[in-house]
């Protein structure tokens, strides 16, 4: 936030300061309360917000008490403090009334989140609009949106993807190069099982499920689907290859941690940090798992890929519209940064090359692990590092590009740069 801005005849440097909640913007009504000498008592004062607005980086609060004047209360969010001040009282040694009463009133469950009120370095001073974000009024208040092209502004706090250890996970060799599997009449096929992470309908990772199948007259094409194999009992009667045997093996232990862990409990951070950690884990076994099963796969005649919508979707017998034929390539995908300077912010932006050739990505070509050509998506390649599946997916969700303002870049994300140059080619563009 520009320090220069001044309101109703005072500079930020003048404002009340309270502190958020380590690593957050947070400010929680104790930590109000230790700041004030007012008491509301069992009948507060029947304080009215009548309007908000955000004008240059600053939350503006209309409020009328009672009846008294109507006042308005300023509010900045910075890193790691609430700057607050008001048209009738408060400067930076006295929190008054007016500002008192107005933060409290926002603490309707004893805490106010003011993340959304957080876009450092984003006004220009004495510019009403920003570049990078969308002020757009409406009935009681406004809502702030990224624009289109700042879909990946980084801010201060946010979120980042640990850049510290890269750890390669190494993948299987080929058994038999030439090796193929035995086809019949009646066989046996894999199937890639795909949804979107983000979707809370029973969603899952990436992961091999083996499905049975009839052939044509010619055994080149699958002429119907029987059913999705779940365990051995499913494959009675057909006769397996030693690889499918334990290609099977490999499939059903993906399918056993496929799913996504959430917890009930959202709101108590333990709970959600046992989750997050549980399926962290799952995911590391299976990329290893997909590791192991790569070199076997290529082996198989028949393979297919089903974007599921859910694990739920996942039962009993495939059907034929939704399942694409897809193949995999041993070939493996290596990451690169691009950091281009755009005047007053740096974007870093995310490409993925096989053997020297860029992949053109969309955010459908991404499927954790495994990534595609947004023109071939027949044909998936598995990233070799945790370190490299989770940046993709970040970077999937932002369109591949992260931009940041340059009055924070030094301070909060040249480390990240730094940190990434140890294990990837970034380019200064």
């Amino acid at each position: 936030m520009t320090k220069s801005i001044t309101i109703a005849g005072k500079p930020l440097s003048q404002f009340y300061k309270l502190p958020f909640e380590k690593g957050s913007r947070v400010l929680r009504l104790a930590m109000l309360e230790s700041h004030s000498t007012f008491s509301v008592g069992k009948k507060p004062e029947p304080l009215a917000i009548q309007s908000l607005s955000f004008d240059q980086g600053l939350l503006t609060v209309t409020v009328k008490l009672g009846k008294e004047e109507v006042a308005r209360v300023y509010i900045g969010v910075e890193y790691d403090c609430l700057l607050v001040s008001c048209s009738v009282d408060t400067d930076e040694t006295y929190l008054g009334r007016y500002a008192y009463l107005t933060l409290r009133a926002m603490m309707r469950s004893g805490y106010c989140d003011f993340q959304e009120y957080y876009w450092p370095a984003c006004f220009a001073l004495g510019n009403k609009r920003s570049r990078y974000v969308d002020v757009v009024k409406k009935p009681g208040g406004f809502t702030i949106t990224l624009k289109k092209k700042f879909s990946g502004l980084f801010r201060p706090g946010d979120d980042f993807p640990d850049v510290t250890e890269r750890a390669v996970v190494p993948c299987e060799r080929f058994l038999d190069k030439y090796a193929a599997a035995r086809l019949a009449p009646v066989s046996i096929g894999y199937c890639f099982a795909n949804t979107d992470l983000l979707n809370f309908h029973s969603n899952h990772y990436p992961f091999l499920i083996p499905y049975v199948f009839s052939a044509t007259a010619y055994l080149k094409t699958v002429k119907s689907f029987k059913r999705f194999v779940f365990n051995a009992n499913d494959v009675d009667g057909i006769s397996l290859s030693p690889q499918q045997e334990e290609l099977n093996s490999i499939c059903f232990a993906m399918k056993e941690i496929a799913a996504i862990r959430f917890n009930a409990n959202g709101h108590l951070p333990e709970k959600v940090a046992e989750a997050n950690k549980l399926n962290d884990a799952n995911q590391l076994v299976l990329l290893k798992l997909w590791n192991k099963a790569l070199p076997l796969l290529m082996q198989q005649r028949f393979t297919h890929y089903f974007y599921t919508y859910g694990l739920r979707n996942v039962t009993g017998k495939p059907v034929m519209r939704d399942m694409k034929l897809v193949e995999f390539s041993m070939e493996v995908p290596v990451l690169s940064f691009v950091l281009r300077d755009e005047g007053d912010y740096y974007e870093l932006e995310l490409r993925l090359k096989v053997k020297g050739k860029l992949l053109r990505l969309s955010s459908d070509s991404i499927a954790l692990f495994l990534v595609c050509d947004r023109v071939k998506t027949y044909l998936w390649y598995l990233l070799e590092a945790e370190m490299d599946y989770k940046l993709v997916w970040f970077f999937s969700r932002v369109n591949f590009r992260v931009q940041v303002p340059k009055g924070y870049y030094k301070d909060f994300f040249e480390g990240f740069v730094e940190g990434m140059e140890r294990w990837y080619e970034v380019k200064r563009g």
